[in-house]
């Protein structure tokens, strides 16, 4: 049995619960111009549904959502969403019928009152911020989270957090200039964030010889991701 906070498998991308959300987000982004879906977050996604294991019409909120479906999928799931960007896309949920509180903000200063949501999902955002950011970031999920609730969060996992990486897929290659996490990282600045429990067990074994090459066909770059369950204490 798998560990339920765990590094990317491409196999699960053929089962059928994953594939079910997959089949239905594709369908979603081949109908508008606005939406993506990220190669790594097609693990990500039905990766962190699964953890989340919402109620019916449970407030959610998709912290650093971009211009992914994501926020779409879950409001037409009927979850209560909000959708939080530096940049959010104007009009996306309108276009597919349904409604996403999207707002503009820092995942630094969150614009929502204490306790708002019953989980949060930062799905391969923290990366992007540096360290104090991350930890400010940790802070206000954590303010925004009724207690108990779930932080579902995914990040770049590599063997070694201090490697240069460089993109070598379409378009590239150029470096990677984002921060991404190995065992050691992870555990200072996520496993230990103040506030936060782990719930789960916890598999980061990784085969590099074989998952280097293997990621670069699938999105370009040699790390893969990591997905864990934060609980709000």
């Amino acid at each position: 049995m798998r560990a339920p906070n765990r590094i990317l498998d491409l196999d699960e991308l053929e089962t059928p619960a994953f594939r079910q959300v997959l089949d239905r987000m594709d369908e979603l982004t081949g109908s508008d111009s606005i939406s993506y879906l990220h190669p790594s977050k097609r693990w990500e996604y039905p990766w962190a549904l699964e953890r989340a294991r919402l109620s019916p019409g449970a407030r959610v909120l998709d912290a650093g959502c971009g211009a992914s479906i994501f926020p779409v999928y879950l409001a037409e799931q009927g979850y209560r969403v909000s959708a939080l960007d530096l940049s959010p896309p104007p009009g996306l949920d309108r276009v597919h019928g349904v409604s996403v509180g999207y707002v503009g903000g820092d995942l630094g200063r969150l614009p929502f009152v204490d306790g708002a949501f019953d989980a949060v999902f930062c799905i391969s955002v923290i990366e992007h911020l540096g360290f104090g950011a991350m930890a400010a970031a940790l802070s206000e999920m954590h303010r925004v989270i009724r207690a108990n609730g779930r932080l579902l969060l995914t990040t770049d996992y590599y063997e070694d957090a201090n490697a240069s990486i460089r993109y070598e897929g379409e378009g590239g290659p150029f470096p990677v200039e984002w921060s991404f996490f190995d065992a050691e990282r992870l555990k200072q600045h996520i496993l230990e964030a103040p506030g936060w429990r782990l719930e789960g067990e916890l598999d980061l074994r990784v085969d590099w010889e074989r998952t280097k090459p293997v990621m670069r066909r699938f999105h370009g770059y040699p790390y893969t991701s990591v997905g864990v369950t934060l609980v709000r204490v």
